[in-house]
């Protein structure tokens, strides 16, 4: 029979596995004996058989009860009284009552008692023939029984000496296989870190490589801008010429009016000496006609009205021609001052446009060389990255093929591991219970022993006044052994994570967030210490813990169907009867701890 018991306090929880074996063989029972010899004192004898702890141990008792019986004997005193006044007979007389009361009282309860004693007497004479009977039956089933368990014993030794001689084979083949696992780590470690160095140096040139072609796009950026520039100014250079062409075309139109007003003012100049010489010719033939005039007076009137007319004519003609003379100076004075400041600066910014264009010719060239170099260096580096790309998938493919062999090969060594702790296991489950039974037998026989020695004691002590009479229960004498196995569950946390609960079967862990706020797994690793075997390290998958909510990680496999729970890489998290599990961050900083602690007592 097997009970458990849990106690919770706190963080910590007991959890006590009691297991009772019961073990009965027939024979007499304990028996209860009762002699009364009235008045004399009495005896009574209870015998019982106790229980058996795993180490042994019995408990037998024996309660001696007496009691005397006693009679009352009232005897009146006779004798004269004197001085006998009223009140004195009256005290005498209800002194009387009350003892005769006394005596009738006394006397029934004799009568009961010596009843009672006849009844005794006749169930202890019933009881002694049975007792007799069954003194002549002792014994024979005795012999047989230890025969029967003598060779049991001698089986279940043998079998124990085999069971040791396994264990002691397995423990020598636990350090070669553990030695073989380390050594694997180790590869294992030296591999993951070679992985390491070249993935940094993968992103090494991962950071170069972006360099240079941030670098070339800069320089791509710089060569467009450049390019946006030359069109811009080869855009200015056509306008410009263009602007030239137009001021040429004015400069040959200017020249042309210039002609024109040269060739007008030749013509006007011809004129005015045409009208000069044809006016001189007028004044000469008006002379001509004012001399032949005979009156003098007249003569003098015609030469001042001709001389005041040819005067205002002149003075006109003169005034007309300096405007004209003017008006055409300034024009092309201001036309070729305008074509003069024109050209000037059409030349000044032809002449800086071409230097730009050269200077931006140079530097286009310059660039164009670079970018060469650049694109060759490039094309190495991505050459460089292509073969390191190549290298590293066959560096993995290689890890990868031996992980997985390793693994294999880990997964078949901790199959065999679990089938040589699961073997071990049974013959120690099948040791404890033949050192149980052989306990128990051993405290059967000492019991049996025992009240054989306590029979012969009480017959001394009863002697010939014991009348027969016995009472109890019919049936086999039962032998019991216990064994106690006391679990304690300590838990502790830094944080808000906490390991609420640890599988026994090493099947899951349940963690607990006590916070409000959303936690994260992600990163963390779980460590179980067994006593007697090497530590179980894994990972926890990535996921997080609501606020005031658990989380199921199960190993692989483990994970019923249809369920949200999580699963981690490990087919076993270890079974064991001292368990330290262990929570760590990434950086190996221990957050929650969870002990489990068992002990057996008998």
């Amino acid at each position: 029979m097997a009970t458990k018991t849990e106690q919770q306090k706190g963080g910590d929880k007991t959890v006590t596995t009691k297991t009772t074996y019961r073990y009965e063989s027939e024979g007499e029972s304990g028996h209860a004996r009762e002699a009364i010899m009235a008045p004399r004192p009495y005896y009574a004898i209870n015998r019982t058989g106790g229980g058996m702890g795993m180490g042994g141990g019995s408990s037998m008792s024996m309660h001696m009860r007496s009691s005397m019986g006693q009679e009352s004997s009232m005897a009146t005193a006779a004798g004269a009284y004197q001085n006998i006044s009223a009140l004195g007979t009256a005290h005498v007389q209800k002194n009387r009552k009350r003892e005769k009361k006394d005596m009738q009282d006394l006397n029934e309860r004799l009568a009961s008692y010596i009843e009672k004693v006849r009844f005794l007497e006749a169930q202890n004479k019933k009881l002694g023939a049975e007792l007799d009977e069954l003194r002549a039956k002792w014994g024979k089933e005795t012999a047989a029984v230890k025969a029967m368990y003598e060779a049991e014993l001698a089986q279940e030794r043998k079998l124990l000496d085999e069971s040791e001689k396994e264990r002691c084979r397995l423990e020598l083949k636990v350090p070669v296989l553990q030695e073989e696992v380390d050594r694997e780590k180790n590869r294992n470690v030296e591999m993951a870190k070679g992985i390491q160095d070249d993935k940094d140096k993968i992103e090494r040139q991962y950071q170069q490589l972006s360099d240079y072609e941030g670098e070339i796009n800069l320089l791509r950026r710089r060569i467009n801008s450049l390019e946006t520039e030359n069109k811009k100014d080869k855009c200015e250079i056509k306008r410009l010429m263009e602007e030239l062409a137009r001021a040429k075309q004015d400069l040959d139109n200017e020249t042309l009016n210039r002609v024109c007003a040269e060739n007008d003012k030749q013509s006007l100049i011809e004129e005015l000496e045409f009208l000069r010489n044809v006016h001189e010719q007028e004044m000469k033939e008006l002379a001509a006609l004012a001399y032949r005039d005979t009156t003098a007076e007249n003569r003098e009137f015609w030469k001042n009205e001709l001389s005041q007319a040819i005067h205002d004519i002149q003075v006109e003609y003169e005034s007309k021609l300096d405007g004209m003379r003017g008006e055409l100076g300034a024009f092309y004075d201001a036309k070729m001052q305008e074509f003069r400041s024109g050209a000037t600066r059409q030349n000044m910014e032809s002449t800086h446009a071409k230097e730009e264009v050269n200077k931006l010719r140079g530097q286009i060239s310059d660039l164009r060389a670079k970018l060469a170099d650049l694109e060759a260096k490039n094309q190495g580096l991505e050459k460089l990255y292509n073969d390191a790309i190549r290298d590293l998938e066959e560096k993995e493919r290689r890890f990868e093929m031996e992980k997985a062999e390793m693994r294999a090969e880990i997964d078949s060594l901790r199959g065999e591991l679990e089938l040589v702790l699961a073997e071990l296991l049974n013959l120690l489950d099948a040791k404890l219970s033949l050192e149980l039974e052989i306990a128990a037998y051993r405290k059967l026989l000492e019991g049996e022993e025992t009240r054989i020695g306590l029979r012969s004691v009480v017959e001394s002590v009863m002697g010939g006044d014991m009348s027969g009479g016995m009472g109890g229960q019919e049936g086999g004498a039962a032998m019991k052994g216990e064994m106690s196995a006391k679990t304690t569950y300590q838990r502790s946390a830094k944080g808000n994570i906490s390991v609420a609960e640890c599988d026994a079967s090493g099947k899951f862990i349940v963690f607990e967030n006590t916070g409000k706020k959303d936690e994260v797994l992600t990163g963390m690793r779980i460590q179980r210490k067994i006593e007697g075997k090497p530590p179980v390290n894994f990972n926890l998958p990535t996921s997080n813990i609501a606020g005031n909510k658990k989380v199921k990680i199960w190993v692989q496999g483990g994970k019923p169907a249809g369920s949200s729970d999580l699963e981690c890489d490990v087919k076993s998290m270890g079974i064991g009867g001292n368990i330290q599990t262990i929570l760590m961050n990434a950086d190996g900083e221990e957050r929650a701890t969870h002990t489990q602690k068992t002990t057996y007592s008998s």
